[in-house]
């Protein structure tokens, strides 16, 4: 879990010299072809002393071929002013040369630059796909390296910044308040970047210390930071105002306030800020439940974007406000949740049938006959897709069963029954109070945690009501966890 803690982050590498720390940092060189950039490199130094230094090195084609070196079997090592890294397997003849002080052509010193070389002796490169790491790698003036060895990207403006990937992160991170950068300027730290920690799997606990320091979304997920579903706090169901950049959380008399910071707002892959803005949860006259048209009536919580000017336009775009439940999260299940890019079916939009064969498969393992199914969302990149399937009635009761689908498979499913009264038997589960106009509910996000489990936030709407729900993934089945059910107000 991320600790709030006031500790002074320890000197990893205090042997590390000044001078060392001048090329420390993360350098990148773009591979072109004609001026279409066909492949990048990434190279990331952090120095030890001031002859060695760990690193990470990376070149990514435009089709997804990468090859990756670093210093997890040992440094490089600086031999005649440049660092040099040997290949660790047995037999290997191959080497990087990073020369620190290269000169161009014409012999004249090319600043914030480092040039590699491969050295392949004999036989093949390590990784033989057709891309070398050879090449000018130009610095990053944004990175610097601190004498701890954590790697931070600064603000294009003012005196802030953020821990970065890049630098040696294990045990415990002590992310702290301020930091010395470049030429002694003293940074504020303001948080983590999302893929700080995506090299770090030894990290086992990160340490706050200023409880405004956001964790960017899925950082946790790539460390050893113990996760716990049952132990993590979750997300609340909200709604937006016209504006779309306050949100209320509707609470009931007798709602008690989270202790826990909440301070990201979700809304399908979109994960922005906010900031707590009121609480009228006391306030005998206010209302409970969704109050569209009358926003600031609502008994209940209140948050507005940190950054609503330009957030608010391109997080919801496509949807109006009365369209619109959110979720407000706080830091814990942000940094340890990844939200996938998906589509999801939105009325009135034609709607889309699941493939047969999958419905097929639904209908053997529940031994029921399809009423009829439909595709409620689904991840844009790789595979995932939240299907509904509603049975023929049996003994007066309806049944209705969500189904987690990849690659063809059944992931996960779930089942709602309800009894069906008199003169409702052809009615659907969803029919029964709003003629079927609402008849797949809004996914509102869908949030992966660190082993690919889904949990999936859910609002089903009615003329009346709106009730809300997780989806929570445990091995084959998903457990049903009730969240939220509002009154909706119409008429003021």
């Amino acid at each position: 879990m991320v600790k709030r803690l006031l500790a002074a982050a320890a000197l990893l590498l205090c042997c590390a010299l000044a001078a060392a720390q001048d090329w420390g940092g993360r350098y990148t060189m773009d591979i072109t072809d004609g001026e279409e950039v066909v492949a990048r490199g990434e190279l990331c130094l952090v120095p030890l002393s001031a002859t060695s230094a760990e690193f990470f090195l990376s070149v990514t084609r435009k089709d997804g071929a990468v090859i990756v070196y670093d210093s997890a079997d040992g440094p490089a090592v600086m031999q005649n002013g440049n660092l040099i890294w040997i290949y660790p397997e047995p037999g290997s003849d191959y080497s990087l040369t990073m020369e620190l002080s290269p000169e161009s052509a014409g012999g004249i010193p090319m600043e914030n630059t480092i040039k590699v070389t491969e050295t392949v002796g004999s036989g093949t490169p390590p990784y033989n796909i057709g891309l070398s790491p050879d090449g000018f790698y130009k610095r990053d003036q944004y990175c610097f390296v601190a004498p701890n060895g954590y790697m931070y990207r600064r603000a294009e403006e003012g005196n802030t910044c953020t821990l970065t990937f890049g630098g040696i992160y294990s045990g415990e991170v002590d992310l702290p308040q301020q930091v010395i950068g470049p030429f002694g300027i003293s940074f504020k730290v303001t948080g983590i970047d999302q893929n700080a920690f995506t090299a770090s799997r030894n990290l086992t606990q990160v340490a706050l210390s200023d409880p405004s320091q956001r964790v960017a979304p899925g950082t946790l997920s790539f460390t050893g930071v113990p996760y716990d579903w049952d132990k993590i706090s979750k997300p609340m169901f909200c709604y937006p105002d016209k504006t779309r950049t306050r949100y209320a959380v509707p609470a009931e008399p007798g709602f008690q306030s989270p202790e826990n910071s909440y301070q990201w707002v979700i809304f399908k892959q979109n994960v922005a800020p906010c900031v707590q803005s009121g609480n009228t949860c006391k306030d005998g006259n206010k209302r409970c439940g969704r109050v569209d048209q009358a926003f600031d009536t609502t008994m209940g919580l209140f948050y507005t974007l940190s950054e609503p000017k330009d957030v608010a336009k391109t997080m919801f775009k496509g949807y109006q406000s009365y369209e619109i439940e959110a979720l407000i999260a706080d830091q814990d299940f942000v940094a340890f949740h990844t939200f996938p890019a998906f589509g999801r079916w939105k009325y009135p939009e034609k709607e889309q049938e699941p493939k047969a064969s999958i419905v097929k498969q639904i209908a053997k393992k529940y031994g029921r006959t399809p009423m009829y199914s439909r595709r409620a969302a689904w991840l844009r990149d790789g595979t995932g897709e939240l299907d509904i399937v509603e049975f023929e009635h049996k003994n007066n009761q309806a049944m209705v069963v969500f189904a987690w689908i990849g690659n063809g498979e059944i992931y996960a499913t779930c089942e709602l029954t309800t009894k069906i009264e008199s003169g409702y038997e052809d009615s659907s589960v969803w029919n029964v109070d709003d003629s079927g106009t609402y008849g797949i509910p809004d996914v509102v996000t869908i949030a992966l945690d660190p082993d690919g489990r889904a949990n999936i936030f859910i609002a089903k709407n009615s003329p009346e009501s709106i009730t809300c729900f997780i989806l929570h993934q445990v091995e084959d089945r998903f457990e049903i966890i009730p969240s939220a059910q509002w009154y909706r107000y119409v008429d003021i």
